[in-house]
């Protein structure tokens, strides 16, 4: 009789160590997907990124264009002029045929840099691409605020405070042959 009992007890026990298992391993996978959520959601919220650039380019021949550029800083300031906040954009890019990589190895790579002329405008020029098929341009903009409290302050406790934003921007452009190459006609005589 004493063995039913204990067994009882045993069947009991592995039934209620199941269940908190069970459970803990399930909460864990929910809350993983919620933080997941979340970190989209911020990503999306933080900046707007609309390359103004062709998506089909002839080989061999300059392009240039612009990206329209919506940051989380304009919270701070809009302005490149201010003396107390001071902000700056740049645009690090590549042109690359892979963009399977993560962002920090942009940081190695970067070809050129462009800086913004206001708070929503970058340009870019001389874009040349030598080969033919799909390929992006690919890089990393650079988005920080210096607020100088000492100069509003005067206190020898305050700071300088830096903010940073980086954002990746990425547009695929397809290069295609020129069927129709311009004829020099200085050549032709």
């Amino acid at each position: 009789m004493m063995k039913t009992k204990e067994k009882k007890q045993y069947k009991k026990i592995t039934i209620i160590l199941s269940s908190l298992l069970l459970s803990l391993v399930f909460s864990c996978k929910k809350d993983a997907s919620i933080e997941k959520k979340n970190t989209i959601n911020l990503t999306e919220t933080t900046a707007f990124v609309k390359f103004i650039f062709p998506d089909t380019v002839y080989i061999n021949k300059f392009y240039k264009g612009k990206i329209k550029y919506k940051g989380i800083l304009d919270t701070i300031t809009t302005s490149f002029d201010d003396k107390i906040k001071s902000r700056y954009i740049s645009f690090y890019m590549t042109k690359t045929k892979n963009i399977d990589y993560e962002t920090k190895q942009l940081y190695k790579v970067k070809l050129d840099t462009f800086g913004a002329i206001d708070n929503r405008t970058i340009p870019f020029y001389n874009i040349k691409f030598t080969e033919l098929g799909i390929h992006y341009i690919d890089g990393i903009i650079n988005d920080h605020v210096t607020i100088d409290t000492l100069t509003t302050h005067k206190k020898p406790t305050d700071n300088v405070r830096y903010i940073e934003n980086v954002v990746r921007a990425t547009h695929k452009v397809v290069v295609i042959e020129n069927l129709n190459p311009p004829t020099n006609k200085s050549k032709q005589k």
